[in-house]
């Protein structure tokens, strides 16, 4: 039931829709209105920036062309509601239930938002914040979520046709069945999302990240994938695939749920691995050999004692990761990094403990390290004859004990001897 208080204004702004006499615009802007029940109202072009609306009921209501900058909608009960071309700029609508919705050409772009800091004013942008929402057959079409939060949302069923999400954030978001076709995703991330059955045909995905997401279950004609290498080739097995959920689970739950991927001594020889996230898995005396690992996060894996030669790993980031004794012949580091990871405390504050990679006893023979970052790491014992070090960082290396016969090290960073 609606608020008592709120009935006139509401009354007298269905007059103004309807341009009868005594009609007034409804302006509440920054109003409280947590958990208030607007089921079914007509509040289209109503002025309602900055109002918290937290917990509101608005299921089946007309919010059409509203004015909901910054508006505060998290929580609330969206579902089947009218948003078509609202100002969405930097609301927030976490864990709002909106599946059905309509928010076709609405802008949910991040919001300049104007706050007083001591005694000046400073601009500050918020995205808009759908992380968690419920958006189950939402219509987004021409919609703009330019650099919007959807992370963990789910999206399945969505039609998102047209609309633009440059940068925006998709991770862990459930796109199965979902319309993107003609989206532009340019600089979007989509890692650990479910895209089974979501059509990306004529969509821009240029510079997405798209890591422990399997392309070949989705439509992608005439999409624009610029990732080199993609992950567009030979899908992964279903059984991997479950391992690299479980792997998923168990990076963003810190270890509290999933399972650590652990192919130690398997046979992965040729793999497809691009763009994945494979932070802290174990691949110990696996053979790697010819494997595609470009753009991989590896951070803190354990390669020791594996066959990677002939590994594609440019641009992957290797922070922190064990490849002592591995045969690394050939292998392609461009770019890639091979510093120290930086050690957190339990609160996600540094600790002041780096963990340097480790490539005591490898053989790196021709490899191919340019411009790749070096600093600090365990290179005792290393073989890098005939290998490309041309503009790679070794500082902090101690290369007293490095065989580098042959090697190229124009313009390498080196500690002064």
């Amino acid at each position: 039931m609606v608020p008592a208080d709120l009935v006139p204004a509401l009354a007298a702004h269905r007059q103004f829709l309807e341009g009868r006499p005594n009609g007034q615009r409804l302006s509440m802007r920054g109003a409280m209105l947590t958990g208030t029940d607007l089921e079914r109202q007509r509040l289209s072009m109503a002025m309602l920036a900055g109002v918290d609306l937290s917990r509101a009921r608005l299921s089946r209501s007309f919010l059409d062309g509203a004015d909901l900058f910054g508006a505060n909608l998290a929580g609330a009960d969206l579902a089947d509601a009218s948003l078509v071309g609202a100002d969405l700029r930097g609301v927030n609508l976490a864990k709002a239930r909106m599946h059905g919705a309509n928010l076709e050409r609405a802008d949910l772009r991040a919001g300049q938002l104007v706050v007083w800091v001591a005694t000046r004013q400073v601009s500050r942008s918020h995205s808009a914040d759908l992380g968690g929402a419920d958006l189950q057959n939402a219509k987004f079409g021409d919609a703009d979520l330019s650099f919007a939060n959807l992370a963990g949302a789910s999206l399945r069923g969505a039609d998102f046709q047209n609309a633009t999400l440059f940068a925006a954030n998709l991770n862990g978001a459930d796109l199965s069945g979902a319309n993107f076709g003609r989206a532009r995703l340019k600089g979007a991330l989509l890692n650990n999302c479910r895209i089974d059955g979501a059509d990306f045909r004529g969509a821009d995905l240029r510079q997405t990240e798209m890591r422990n997401v399997d392309l070949s279950l989705a439509r992608l004609e005439g999409a624009q994938v610029s990732n080199e290498g993609g992950n567009l080739g030979e899908p992964l097995t279903a059984d991997f695939r479950q391992h690299l959920s479980q792997h998923a689970d168990w990076i963003q739950t810190n270890g509290a749920n999933g399972v650590r991927l652990d192919q130690a001594k398997m046979v992965l020889h040729g793999s497809n691995l691009v763009g994945l996230d494979l932070s802290g898995a174990c691949f110990s005396q696996a053979d790697l050999t010819l494997a595609d690992l470009a753009d991989a996060k590896l951070c803190l894996a354990q390669f020791d004692g594996a066959r990677l030669g002939r590994t594609r790993f440019t641009g992957a980031d290797l922070s922190g990761a064990n490849l002592a004794g591995a045969v690394l012949d050939l292998a392609n580091f461009a770019a890639a990094k091979l510093g120290p990871m930086v050690l957190l405390t339990p609160d996600g504050r540094p600790s002041g403990r780096d963990w340097p990679v480790d490539l005591r006893g490898a053989s790196l023979r021709n490899a191919d390290l340019r411009s790749a970052d070096l600093r600090q790491a365990k290179l005792e014992g290393a073989i890098l004859d005939g290998a490309n070090l041309a503009g790679a960082d070794l500082r902090g290396v101690d290369m007293k004990k490095v065989s580098i016969k042959g090697a190229s090290l124009t313009g390498t960073l080196l500690d002064p001897s």
